[in-house]
């Protein structure tokens, strides 16, 4: 079965690294990604309630995003050019009795975002995802749109907009928009979800056609 790409799902926030640990860059697309091992952001999500950390590996930044009903962690590499992805695993338990779970790995690191982030720019990455012995071509294209304000629980922020879609060999196609704060991340974003795989197991099982995440707090920890 050919696969949709859950690093949609759970969002692989993009990210910098700040405050002393692998690059510390003051580019207009860092500010929206800054990474601290002393927060935790905290999602209200179409799942439940997830929450989000960061650690430092060999010059890596390992982001994982966890709820009752899902795990997903990514390796992160960041460079003056842009946020790539070298490693995804994820977890999904959808009912009682369903689990699902795989790790994927890219034949060159997927491109997450171009540095620096700034509104009109576009970006196109294509490549090999392999899992399990099988492996798929996907295309990734991405927007950087004007900044919006945003209202969530967690308080008022003005974002910048990014759009991104990702297409498979077997001609899916999710679509996920985001909105970043500067100095915070992640506080919004929605998937739209056409595809197979697992995206579209939960999309036939569930009814969800549409995940929506959205900040709920900033923890310290």
């Amino acid at each position: 079965m050919k696969r949709s790409f859950l690093f949609l799902l759970l969002l692989l926030i993009p990210v910098t690294i700040s405050s002393g640990e692998g690059r510390n860059s003051s580019s207009t697309g860092s500010l929206y990604y800054p990474v601290s091992k002393t927060k935790t952001l905290i999602y209200q999500t179409s799942f439940g309630e997830s929450s989000t950390k960061y650690t430092f590996e060999s010059g890596l930044v390992l982001s994982s995003n966890e709820s009752d009903n899902f795990k997903y962690r990514q390796k992160l590499l960041i460079t003056d050019d842009g946020v790539f992805v070298k490693e995804t695993y994820q977890y999904l338990k959808i009912f009682l009795f369903i689990k699902k779970e795989a790790a994927y790995s890219y034949n060159k690191p997927l491109m997450r975002l171009p540095l620096p982030l700034t509104p009109g720019k576009d970006w196109k990455w294509t490549g090999i995802e392999y899992c399990n012995g099988d492996s798929s071509d996907i295309s990734v294209t991405g927007k950087v749109f004007n900044k919006e304000m945003i209202s969530t629980k967690a308080g008022n922020f003005e974002t910048i907009k990014v759009e991104t879609v990702i297409e498979g060999s077997s001609n899916s196609k999710n679509t996920l928009t985001e909105w970043y704060a500067e100095g915070i991340g992640l506080i919004k974003a929605i998937i739209i979800i056409d595809g197979s795989g697992i995206m579209g197991l939960v999309k036939n099982l569930l009814g969800y056609g549409k995940l929506e995440f959205e900040l709920k707090e900033i923890r310290n920890n």
